[in-house]
């Protein structure tokens, strides 16, 4: 895997479950390979807040590559 690819969580850990991860939430990865870890930004929703700033509900953890599973 590498950087900018698009991958599946396909574990379930405490620190996954703490972030607000679940088995099949997909993302990207944003970073190289570190320690076994990729940085991947998880997928959320774009969204106006009340004073007008744009913001977004993705979450962005390191997590294990024996975790993920490259998707199309």
């Amino acid at each position: 895997m590498k950087m900018h690819d698009r991958v599946r969580l396909i574990r379930e850990k405490e620190a996954y479950r703490k972030a607000g991860l679940k088995i099949g939430d997909k993302g990207t990865i944003m970073g190289e390979k570190r320690s076994g870890y990729y940085l991947v930004y998880f997928d959320g929703d774009i969204f106006l807040n009340n004073d007008g700033v744009y913001q977004t509900t993705e979450i962005d953890l390191a997590v294990l590559e024996e975790d993920l599973e490259p998707i199309e």
